[in-house]
Formats: structure tokens, C-alpha cells, sequence
């Protein structure tokens, strides 16, 4: 690497992370030469727009007092621009930073091209184990001074030594990797820091993965005890757990799923948060998989399963003497393809975007360090935000070469897959499970019995993995793998093309020729989507009015025929262009590439088709999105999707047992059964239970319901809602959350908010205005005072222990959305059927959305705090003791705004 140069680091604070609408209010600047700080300025803006928001004064310090006085940026640009001079610039988040920086300097004339790098990419690089790469963070872990976060000097400071510290590191890096970073370097920014890279064919690197054992036979078989003997007092769990209890509800839990995996069949048990229901049927299952019969652990997310495998499988198995073989197996893309990895390094110039860079670089030392090759374990890469990357990266069944493969005997895919073979209990997510239930067994081992956990949310998830889905952005994604957009170069057939020998003209002409088809492709699905979009555009419509039932071509005059045919024109050039290259040794790899990404065109083609066409009987086919062409989706679900389940899983698998804290209705499990595909079942008719609650939550929770504002139907509501809102929130001392049933509502309420919050200093949060959720969830955690506002999300999932929350105000009862396509199709099919579908899909649906929004509040047997209700059909609807009967009808009312001040006070 290069001496490092001079450049000057750059901090900036901003009244939010719009570029076109916010504005700056402070530019800190911090000039670094040999490495260390020599000259700093820190200049408060002030803005040409509104005041800041009270998240903005909080989270920067900085009060509208502070910048009234200030220069606005005109005044200050060119003092900016002559600190900065022509040296590189150096932020965390770059892209934030330069982006806003350079926008305001080109509004008031002075242009700005200079060299940017990013602290960020630099530490992803340097700090692999890092939790996160926060600029909060890495301070703490490097122990960087830092003398207040989140005001621009400091924080340009810190980001400046920062840097320094991670190219230090990268400097002393293994010879190969250093190479390998310098390669994909050289067509950036970071060239100037990196040097120059050596041409050729890249060495192979030393990689830590190893090949994998070869998969055992049969699974041993070996008899277990009962679980009676390992949850009773003095049991042999007292012997592997510290601080084990006997509890009698976790004994009959675990009882019920060993009765079900002996016996055979289905059963639906729901137990209460802290009831110790995973401990209970892990239990069961291991003992069952040591008996030789292979076990699967179904979960919904990524949590849990870190739980089962890294925390509570740990701590049973000694107890089976090496017996209990547990492993996770995920999807298969999932994993490191190092052929891919390869191909990458030696034509980065083609196989990657100019934005795809710094990612590919921070994900390098994990590909070399990695001895499973799972991205799930990497923290400086993103599959979220670097979604087109990871999937030029990932292992595909259509992309693999086989044994033909050097990396073949350390391939992490086939690998994982192997251990999975080998093991006798077996832990997967919802979304794998379902991928191999559609693709009729293709993904996992074989395995007799099934335990699904958070089981609540299969019902959901199936619909969308049984479902289809188009977008535009769904074939261009793919699209630009092959031929990247227009103005950048590369791609897969670009490369191909560079490989093909000169003198097969035919080839290569092909290879030309494809690129221009699926341009014309791209083109044609586009004029599609706009079409659509337009149309929709000219007319007001409700979400209902999305449905559509005769094809795309009656409902809205949308022709798919040339998509279609341009399609097809794809496919005949894909199929001319490998048969003319067929057996080139110099492009085998590239051309399963090549393959693979047709394949994925195939199946975006087959959806395209289904989705046109509609008029499939016991489907929904609707429209999302509508009103920006370019991000419209076409969707078809399965309206029972209980009735895949019923014809594909139940009749073969030996037993299933579905267990959440959330099932029943009413401590009935028949809707849940019933919504699974259960019910009708001739044979192995479900076993149903729910469990009492591990601890009483009448003592520690107080629910009042709000009897005096309108109906939430009546026009009104929505006024008088925010009027108590912020009357009441405002003067509560403890962390309060609202759950709302719609953004709209929501943002309503927090512009109402905002003001009374800021005028008392204290902290508003809302979801989908200020920043990403994981951020929201953590400074609320940290506060105390704080109001959040959220929806969606936020009704499951989230964990506030402790005094972290202390009152949950419910705005209203969480009915399904009736203009919602995929609600107002199943109500079609039930009323088709005869049946009462508020009471029979609406109260139920609702109820158990409610059961999980109000288990935010009481994660542990030591949480407590308050519940407001402020939909008063609980108490002046017949309907709403059903709701009622959560918190045991032990509730009081509020007839005015005053008995909710006394209430939350």
C-alpha cells in the first residue's frame, strides 16, 4: 500500500437524511497529515427551512438557540472549499457526508470532485469481529477519545484516527489478500491509497475451509429417558443446568410433544412466554433423534435458532454421552461459492459495478478466514443492502460445475449439507422449511418429525413462499448481472465475450446479440409496468380496486404478449450462444454463471405467465405499490394455503408439533388448525392445548380501555385521538410505546406530537421517520422518558424488558385492513362458503395480533406496567369481551382525558 496521504476528514450534522430536502447545520473538518490531526474547524449552519425536530436536537445536540445566530451554507461554502483544498476526504458513511456535502457546495457554484474514502469500508476491511461498524462502536472497541458523540468535530476526529488505524492494519495484512484488495482497488478512488495492482491470473488464496467428513450411514439408534426424569426435582437436567427449577407446566409440555413424537401425529401446544417451552420440546426431540429417527427445529427467526444451537443444545448434550449430533442447515444461497469468488477476482473490471467495490472488498478477509462459509456469520457485509452482490457470490444448485469443481472437497454449501446428513436433530427457519415443502422435498435430509416454534408466523409465511411475485426491479436485478446498466460496462456476457477465441465470430456475435435482447426485455417489461402505472394514476383506487381476476390484459389494458415474446427471444439466444461454446475450457465456470442467471429469467418468464393470465381458482391475483411504476409488484397467493400443507405434509410426515405463545383464540386452538389445513384431516387429527401462563400477569399489568372517544369507523376518531395523545404523553415520566394500524394514522399523531415533545425537551421516536428500526429500538432501550410511535413491526418481535418500556397504548383494535387484497380475497372465499367472516377471520385474526402486540410489555416474570386502550369497542361492542378476556376482563374504564392523565400518571 501506499505512504498515506494528507486528506481531511469530514463530520457533518443535518436536520435528517433526505438529500433534496434536508439541509446541514454543522460541518466539521479536521486536516490530517502523516496520520495525525494538525488543523480542525467547526462551523454551526444555519438552515433556510424549519425548525429542527426535537429527534435531531436530541440525537446531535444541537438546539434551534444554537443555530439561529449562525452563517447559513452560502456564506460559509467557500471557507469550506479552501480548507479542503484538492486533498481526498475522508467520512464514515462517505456516501451520506459527500453526497450532502457536495450538493451544497454545487448550489452555490463551487464544484467538488475530489478523491472520497470511506472510514467505513476501511474498518469493515481492518475490524472483521466487530459486532457492528457504528462509528460509536469502534471507538469503544479501539479505544479511540472521543469527547462527545454525535457532534461533527469530535466525530470527524474520531473518524480521521479511525481510518488511520484500519489502513494501519491493512498494511500488515497476508500478502495474498492485500493483492487481492489492491485488485479491486485499482478501478476506484482507492487507488490512490492501495498502489497499483499486478496483472494476471490472481494465486489461489489459503483458504481455511476444509473439506468436509464424509456423511455418515443410518443413524444410530440408542434409547433416551423418559422426559420426566430430566424435568423433575433433582432431575438429570439439575445435573447439566445451573439454577434448574422443576416446573410442572414445562414437565406436561415436554410430556405432550414426547406423546406426540411416540405415538405419531399433529399437535398444537401453546405456552406463554417464559414457560421454558423450548428447553421442554428440544428435550423431547433429542430424545427421539437418539432413538435413530431424524428430528427437524423449525424457527421463524434468526434469534431463537442462535439460541437452541449456541445456548440451550450446548447445555443438554452432555447428557446423551456424543449421541446427539445438532446442526443448522440454511438455504443454500446462503453460502460462500468460491469458484464464484475466483471468477470475480480475476475480471473485477467486468464482474463488478463501480458500487459493488467496497462491499466485495470488506467481504475478502472473511472469504479467506471462513471455515464454514456462511455470510451469516460475517459483520462487515450486508446481504440486505447488497443483494445483487451476494447473489454473484452465492452457491446455486444452478450454477454449480459439480465434482468438475476444484473447490468441490471444501465447497461450505455441500459441505453444511453433509453435516446436516450426518446429524440427527437438525435446525432450520420457517422460510428453508417451506422452500423445500414447495419444491416437493428437494432441499432438506430426510426426516421424520417436525417441531415448529413461533409456528404463529407459518400461516403468513406460507402464503408468500407459496405465493408469486414479479417487479421490475425482480428482473433487473438479474438483468444487470448479465448486461450492467447502460453507462457502466461488464457483466457476465461482456466476459464471456472477452474469453470466446477471436475466431468464432459466431459466438461472439451471439454474445452480442444477447446483450441486445436482453436490453429489448428490460425495455419491454418496463413500458409494461408504466403502462399499468399510468393507468392507475388517472384513476383514484383504493387497495381493493387492485384485485384483478381475468389477466392483466382485461383488467388493465396492459398486453403481456411482447414481454412474453421477448422472453422466449432470450431464452433461443441463451440456448444458440451455449451450444456454440460448448466445451471451451477458458469459460466453463463463467458459463454456468451464464446458466445459472437463465435459469432465474426462466422461472421470472414461468411467474410472469401465472400472473398475467390470472383467473386461477382459489387464488388471489392483485397489484402492489401502484402509483410509482417502477416499484409495482404483481402478486398471486394461495388463499388456503392450509390445503398445501394438508395434501403435501401431513399424510406422510410421522409427527408434527406446532408451538408458540400465541395460538389460540380465546384458549381455543381450533382457528389456528383450522388456517394450517388441520381440521378436515380424516387421519391424525390434531392434538390441541393451550397451557396456562407460566406466571400470573394480572398482578402486574393494569389495562384500562377508553370509553369516551368516537368509534374508530366515525371521521372523527382520528382528531380526537391525537387530542388525547397529546394531552396525556407528553407528562408521562416512563417509556411509553403506541401501536398504530396504519402509517398514516401514525404519522398524524407524531406532527401532532412533535411540538408538546419539543417544548419539554423530551424524546419522540417515530417509525418511518426517524431512521431504521434497529436504531429507533436501541436509543428507545437507552432512554427513559421516551415516547415511540410504531407500527407493523412493532406489534411482535421487539423485546422491551425491564423498565425500558412501562406503558403500551393500544390506538386501536388491530382488524385486518378490509381494502387489503389478500383479506379481501379470503373474505370473498368464506362469505362464498356461507360464513359469518367478521366473526369467523376478523375477530380471530385481530385477537391474536393483539395478544402479540400487548406481549411487548411483559417479557419476564419480574416485568410490569400499564395497557391503554383507546378503541372503546372493547367496551361498547358485544364483540369486545372477546378481546377483553386477554387481561381476564380485569380492566377500568375512562370516561374522560382526565381518568387517563390519573391512570398514566
Amino acid at each position: 500500500m501506499n505512504k498515506i496521504p494528507a486528506f481531511v476528514a469530514v463530520d457533518l450534522e443535518t436536520t435528517g437524511l433526505e438529500f433534496e430536502k434536508d439541509e446541514i447545520i454543522e460541518v466539521a473538518l479536521v486536516r490530517f497529515e502523516n496520520g495525525a490531526p494538525v488543523d480542525s474547524v467547526d462551523y454551526l449552519v444555519r438552515p433556510e427551512s424549519a425548525k429542527l425536530r426535537p429527534f435531531i436536537e436530541s440525537l446531535t445536540g444541537i438546539s434551534n438557540e444554537d443555530i439561529a445566530g449562525a452563517e447559513d451554507f452560502a456564506s460559509l461554502a467557500g471557507k469550506i472549499s479552501a480548507f479542503v483544498g484538492d486533498m481526498p476526504l475522508v467520512a464514515h458513511n462517505a456516501m451520506f457526508d459527500s453526497r450532502f456535502l457536495k450538493n451544497a457546495l454545487e448550489k452555490v457554484g463551487i464544484p467538488f470532485n475530489n478523491p472520497v474514502w470511506d472510514s467505513l469500508t476501511l474498518s469493515r476491511i481492518a475490524y472483521q469481529d466487530v459486532p457492528n461498524h457504528r462509528l460509536d462502536t469502534l471507538t469503544q472497541v479501539l479505544n479511540i477519545e472521543r469527547s462527545r458523540a454525535h457532534r461533527a468535530l469530535p466525530d470527524a476526529e474520531a473518524c480521521g484516527k479511525l481510518f488511520v488505524m484500519a489502513y494501519e492494519k491493512i498494511a500488515s495484512l497476508d500478502p495474498w489478500l492485500l493483492g487481492a484488495l489492491t485488485r479491486i482497488a485499482s478501478c476506484s478512488d482507492w487507488k490512490l491509497l492501495f498502489g497499483e495492482s499486478t496483472e494476471g491470473e490472481i494465486a489461489e488464496p489459503a483458504l481455511a475451509l476444509r473439506a468436509g467428513d464424509t456423511p455418515a450411514g443410518a443413524l444410530a439408534a440408542s434409547k433416551a429417558p423418559r422426559v420426566d426424569a430430566f424435568f423433575k426435582e433433582g432431575g438429570l437436567l439439575s445435573k447439566t443446568m445451573e439454577n434448574f427449577k422443576a416446573r410442572p407446566n414445562q414437565q406436561e409440555f415436554a410430556s405432550c410433544v414426547e406423546r406426540n413424537l411416540y405415538k405419531g401425529g399433529i399437535c398444537v401446544l401453546e405456552a406463554p412466554t417464559g414457560s421454558g417451552k423450548s428447553l421442554a420440546y428440544l428435550v423431547a426431540a433429542a430424545n427421539k433423534a437418539v432413538s435413530g429417527e431424524r428430528v427437524v427445529i423449525s424457527t421463524a427467526t434468526h434469534a431463537l435458532q442462535e439460541q437452541l444451537i449456541g445456548h440451550d443444545i450446548p447445555q443438554i448434550a452432555p447428557l446423551y454421552d456424543g449421541k446427539l449430533k445438532a446442526s443448522v442447515l440454511k438455504g443454500r444461497d446462503n453460502y460462500l461459492c468460491v469458484r464464484k469468488l475466483m471468477e470475480i477476482l480475476n475480471a473485477p473490471a467486468t464482474l463488478l459495478l463501480p458500487e459493488e467495490r467496497d462491499s466485495f472488498m470488506a467481504l475478502l478477509p472473511w472469504a479467506v478466514t471462513t471455515e464454514k462459509g456462511d455470510i451469516g456469520e460475517c459483520n462487515s457485509f450486508s446481504c440486505a443492502r447488497n443483494r445483487v452482490l451476494w447473489s454473484k457470490l452465492s452457491s446455486t444448485a444452478a450454477s454449480c460445475v459439480g465434482e468438475s469443481c476444484k473447490y468441490h472437497a471444501v465447497c461450505p454449501a455441500l459441505k453444511a449439507k453433509r453435516e446436516a446428513m450426518a446429524s440427527n436433530l437438525l435446525l432450520v427457519n420457517h422460510s428453508l422449511f417451506l422452500a423445500d415443502l414447495a419444491l416437493d422435498f428437494a432441499l432438506l435430509p430426510t426426516y421424520e418429525h417436525v417441531v415448529f416454534d413461533e409456528a404463529h408466523r407459518l400461516p403468513e409465511l406460507s402464503n408468500q413462499s407459496f405465493g408469486r411475485t414479479v417487479s421490475f426491479f425482480r428482473f433487473r436485478n438479474v438483468a444487470k448481472t448479465l448486461v450492467p446498466p447502460k453507462g457502466t460496462t461488464g457483466g457476465i456476457v461482456p466476459e464471456l465475450e472477452n474469453r470466446i477465441p477471436v475466431e468464432n465470430e459466431a459466438a461472439r456475435s451471439e454474445c452480442t446479440q444477447l446483450a441486445a435482447d436482453i436490453g429489448e426485455a428490460e425495455k419491454a417489461i418496463h413500458r409494461f409496468f408504466m403502462k399499468i402505472g399510468k393507468k392507475l394514476s388517472k384513476q383514484k383506487v383504493g387497495k381493493g380496486d387492485l384485485i384483478y381476476r381475468n389477466g392483466i390484459a382485461a383488467d388493465f389494458d396492459a398486453d403481456p404478449k411482447n414481454v412474453i415474446d421477448q422472453f422466449a427471444l432470450v431464452q433461443d439466444r441463451a440456448k444458440s450462444l451455449m451450444e456454440l461454446v460448448a466445451g471451451l475450457p477458458s469459460i466453463g465456470g463463467l458459463l454456468k454463471d451464464f446458466s445459472g442467471r437463465m435459469e432465474e429469467l426462466k422461472r421470472y418468464a414461468t411467474d410472469f405467465e401465472f400472473l398475467v393470465k390470472a383467473g386461477r381458482e382459489g387464488w388471489v391475483f392483485y397489484m402492489e405499490e401502484p402509483f410509482n411504476p417502477h416499484t409495482i409488484k404483481i402478486h398471486a397467493v394461495p388463499l388456503r394455503s392450509g390445503d398445501i400443507w394438508k395434501e403435501k405434509f401431513y399424510p406422510w410426515v410421522k409427527s408434527a408439533t406446532f408451538t408458540s405463545a400465541t395460538l389460540a383464540v380465546q384458549g381455543d386452538l381450533s382457528y389456528y388448525a383450522q388456517r394450517m389445513g388441520m381440521s378436515e384431516l380424516e387421519q391424525k387429527r390434531p392434538f390441541l392445548k393451550a397451557f396456562g401462563e407460566a406466571f400470573a400477569s394480572d398482578e402486574r399489568r393494569t389495562v384500562q380501555v377508553a370509553r369516551y372517544l368516537p368509534k374508530p369507523s366515525l371521521p372523527e376518531f382520528g382528531d380526537a385521538l391525537n387530542n388525547t395523545l397529546v394531552q396525556v404523553l407528553p407528562e408521562v415520566e416512563e417509556n411509553t410505546m403506541v401501536l398504530f394500524t396504519s402509517i398514516s394514522a401514525m404519522m398524524k399523531a407524531q406532527a401532532a406530537l412533535a411540538p408538546e415533545f419539543a417544548a419539554k425537551g423530551k424524546l419522540l421516536l417515530c417509525q418511518h421517520v426517524d431512521g431504521s428500526l434497529d436504531g429507533l429500538i436501541a436509543m428507545f432501550r437507552k432512554s427513559r422518558g421516551a415516547c415511540l410511535l410504531g407500527c407493523q413491526s412493532l406489534w411482535e418481535g421487539v423485546d422491551f424488558p425491564g423498565d425500558a418500556l412501562k406503558l403500551l397504548v393500544v390506538t386501536k383494535l388491530p382488524f385486518p385492513n378490509p381494502s387489503d387484497p389478500l383479506v379481501a380475497g379470503i373474505s370473498a372465499d368464506l362469505k362464498a362458503k356461507g360464513e359469518n367472516v367478521f366473526k369467523s377471520y376478523y375477530i380471530p385474526e385481530a385477537y391474536m395480533e393483539l395478544r402479540q402486540g400487548l406481549g411487548r410489555l411483559l417479557r419476564t416474570e419480574s416485568d410490569s406496567g400499564k395497557v391503554l386502550i383507546l378503541d372503546n369497542r372493547v367496551v361498547t361492542e358485544a364483540y369486545g369481551k372477546t378481546f377483553a378476556r386477554i387481561w381476564n376482563m380485569k380492566h377500568v374504564t375512562a370516561n374522560s382525558v382526565d381518568d387517563v392523565k390519573k391512570f398514566v400518571k
